[in-house]
């Protein structure tokens, strides 16, 4: 027997199903730190391109929205059980004074709840990641939407910190 997220397991089909039941929040704990090593690299570089600066900044930053909601499409695809939902909703519920600069980060991949102007959430899952915040910014019950993820938030917490480098 083994131990394995939290479970005593007998085979490594029910480690393999559970790990299959975290998928969603591991993947949006790996994007959220993917963001904090890519913002570090770029902070060090001095070097600055001249003329059309502004342009590329814009350019670049589209880029790397587009590349973000493709990633979270993906990992809402594989989150069958809504874990990452829940992860996200539980982070939100938190005083982000009290969080680690990787749940910041988390949080930060879906950008803030309502666009300012716009007042509505896209559709696909950066918007079903942003309910999910909104959800819990508001105090919203997570587990019970999101009721088929059995890990409680700080379960969750534990087992994407556990995934992290």
């Amino acid at each position: 027997m083994s131990t394995a997220i939290g479970l005593t397991v007998g085979s490594g089909s029910i480690v393999a199903g559970a790990a299959t039941a975290v998928a969603g929040a591991v993947g949006l704990g790996f994007l959220g730190v993917a963001s904090i090593f890519r913002r570090r690299s770029r902070s060090r570089s001095k070097h600055r391109p001249s003329g059309g600066y502004g342009r590329r900044r814009r350019r670049a930053a589209k880029k790397k929205t587009v590349a973000i909601g493709n990633s979270l499409r993906l990992i809402r695809q594989e989150d069958v059980t809504g874990c990452g939902l829940k992860f996200m909703c539980e982070l939100a519920k938190r005083d982000p004074g009290e969080l680690t600069v990787e749940e910041l980060s988390v949080l930060s991949l879906v950008g803030p709840v309502v666009k300012p102007g716009e007042g509505l959430m896209p559709d696909g899952a950066v918007g079903d990641y942003m309910r999910a915040k909104a959800l819990g910014q508001a105090g919203g019950s997570c587990s019970e939407a999101y009721p088929l993820c059995t890990f409680s938030g700080t379960q969750l917490m534990e087992i994407v910190v556990g995934f992290l480098p």
